[in-house]
Parts: C-alpha cells; sequence; structure tokens
C-alpha cells in the first residue's frame, strides 16, 4: 500500500466522473434528437432554426461591413490605402473558395 501514489489514486477516481458525464452527454443528445425529429413542435422549432441560420451569412456581413466602417471612421483616414472590397468582406469570400 506504500507504493500507492496519490496520482494513480487521483486518476482512479476520475473515471467513473467521465462515464457518467458520457452517459449524461448521450442522453441529452438522444432526447433533444428525438423532440426535433419525433414531434410535430420539434420539427416546426428544427425549421425556424434552419431558416434562421440560412440568412446568417447576409446578417454576418452586414455585421462585418458596420464593424469595419465604425473602425474606419474612428481611426480617420486609412493613410492613402484604398481598397475594392472591405476587409472582412476579402476574409470571407477566401473562407468560401476554401470550403468549395
Amino acid at each position: 500500500m506504500a507504493n500507492y501514489s496519490h496520482a494513480k489514486r487521483d486518476q482512479n477516481n476520475n473515471q467513473p466522473t467521465s462515464l457518467w458525464l458520457g452517459f449524461a452527454f448521450g442522453a441529452i443528445s438522444a432526447a433533444s434528437l428525438a423532440f426535433f425529429l419525433g414531434t410535430k413542435k420539434g420539427r416546426q422549432m428544427l425549421k425556424k432554426i434552419l431558416e434562421l441560420s440560412e440568412g446568417l451569412e447576409e446578417n454576418v456581413l452586414a455585421i462585418a461591413q458596420q464593424i469595419e466602417n465604425a473602425l474606419v471612421e474612428k481611426a480617420g483616414k486609412t493613410d492613402g490605402l484604398k481598397q475594392d472590397k472591405p476587409i472582412l468582406e476579402n476574409v470571407l469570400e477566401k473562407m468560401k473558395l476554401l470550403r468549395n
């Protein structure tokens, strides 16, 4: 018993916690899936969530443009550098190209 270290004891005590966390996560996932796919109200909520997510890209672009305009106004002129497109829009376009 003298060779039994505290690290080994802590490692053994951590295993049941991980088991119960995994079980809880699985139970919540299964219940959510059953609700969204198995009930009429759940399907309606899922449909609304999907509709909101479709318009998300346009909303993000508009918000990014507003943020960039506010930053440009606050910082003053951009030292004579003029870009064709806003900085954030360029980044989003590159992300789209990488996704495809």
